[in-house]
């Protein structure tokens, strides 16, 4: 397949973060079979630095208001093993902290040199002067604007990309943040301006932890404190990422990869019809290791196969079609049905606090059809799968 002009043997990207910091972290993500990677972000200049530290509760979300970033001999050494050790796709996720806007334009051209086959702009990090300005904080001439700074402005975001595209014939692929006020505008922005791609990522972008009720409200980041508003990832942004992806795809024609709570081959798929070209995933791989990109890899090309489809290009933005504002909605008439021979009376579903559709009798629950709403919220309750929707006969 082709992404953005750069030949990949499945649409499967190693989202840059944790886990592409290390040459032999992407010898093991090529050995379970990943396309690409996208390397760990890389600075021009760092304002403070620190270790990983994380909120994470498996299966649903990771939040970390901190981890290790690559300066840039270190972000050259790594592209220059990538190039040399491997047959990844390599894209530089990089930023610059300088003033002058043709530094972008400077530090790309160098990793073109050393190889490195795109440049993902960093445009969404929000562990900088965003969580400042997020808690109203002062912003002084020692902070570092960048990150999810620079994806709020189309115009800004559109400048950066066409510097990089004056200094280098590799795609450049702006990495957006979800936080921006229309992200479709800043995606136009880019693509005006010469982007072959772009990558994005749901969520917040921010978000806070629990707290420890019990010892005076302290947030629950391990080894940290004071903590700080932290990036959001994981399977809870799933739905996030969705709808990003499906609104920047009815925006611009450029092919999207998408991350963002992918954890299994169903998710990506359904990713990919939402209008992603390819997927892109970090926090499952932190959660249950490199051997998650071989089964999603798998369980794509089997589905693939199993559904008589070609190519994945032939299930990219299949459910765009079926999207719309909520005032030209298409609502059918129908109500829940429950199966006697499954239910087991145990009157889950007669608890929703809206609903009075549901009565529980002696061997077990019935759906009274002319109260039902249709908002299937029983569906998703019932621990035996005993309810379903049904369309109204007319």
């Amino acid at each position: 397949m082709k992404f953005a002009d750069l030949e990949m043997k499945n649409p499967i990207v190693i989202a840059s973060g944790p886990v592409t910091a290390t040459i032999d972290q992407l010898k093991e993500a090529e050995k379970n079979g990943a396309a690409a990677v996208s390397i760990k972000q890389v600075m021009t200049r760092q304002s403070f630095r620190g270790n990983l530290r994380a909120y994470s509760v498996p299966e649903e979300v990771i939040i970390f208001p901190i981890d290790k970033r690559l300066d840039v001999e270190e972000g050259l050494a790594l592209t220059r093993q990538a190039k040399e050790q491997t047959s990844l796709v390599v894209m530089v996720n990089l930023s610059s902290q300088e003033k002058d806007i043709e530094e972008y334009g400077r530090l790309a051209k160098r990793f073109e040199d050393v190889g490195a086959d795109a440049i993902e702009i960093n445009m969404c990090c929000p562990n900088f002067s965003l969580s400042k300005r997020q808690l109203g904080m002062d912003i002084t001439e020692e902070d570092i604007e960048t990150g999810a700074i620079t994806g709020q402005n189309p115009k800004l975001a559109g400048e950066i990309v066409k510097v990089i595209k004056d200094y280098v014939k590799i795609p450049v692929i702006p990495k957006l943040t979800p936080t921006a006020l229309d992200i479709g505008a800043v995606a136009e922005g880019c693509v005006r301006n010469g982007a072959d791609g772009l990558s994005l990522v749901g969520g917040p972008s921010l978000a806070a932890p629990p707290v420890d009720i019990y010892n005076g409200g302290l947030p629950l980041y391990p080894l940290m404190d004071p903590g700080a508003f932290g990036a959001i990832n994981g399977s809870a942004i799933r739905y996030a990422t969705f709808k990003v992806t499906g609104q920047v795809a009815q925006r611009v024609s450029v092919p999207l990869v998408s991350s963002g709570g992918i954890d299994t081959w169903e998710h990506a798929i359904q990713m990919m019809m939402w209008g992603a070209s390819a997927v892109s995933m970090c926090t499952s791989i932190m959660w249950r290791g490199f051997e998650v990109v071989d089964r999603i890899r798998k369980g794509m090309e089997q589905f693939l196969e199993a559904q008589g489809y070609h190519s994945y290009d032939e299930i990219v933005g299949l459910s765009l079609k079926h999207i719309s504002s909520s005032d030209h909605l298409g609502l059918r008439p129908g109500y829940a049905q429950i199966d006697p021979a499954k239910c087991r009376n145990c009157g889950i579903c007669t608890k929703p606090g809206h609903c009075n559709a549901v009565v529980q009798e002696q061997h077990y629950c019935r759906v009274i059809p002319e109260r039902c709403l249709g908002c299937s919220v029983c569906v998703g309750l019932c621990p035996t799968r005993a309810i379903t929707m049904v369309e109204a006969q007319e």
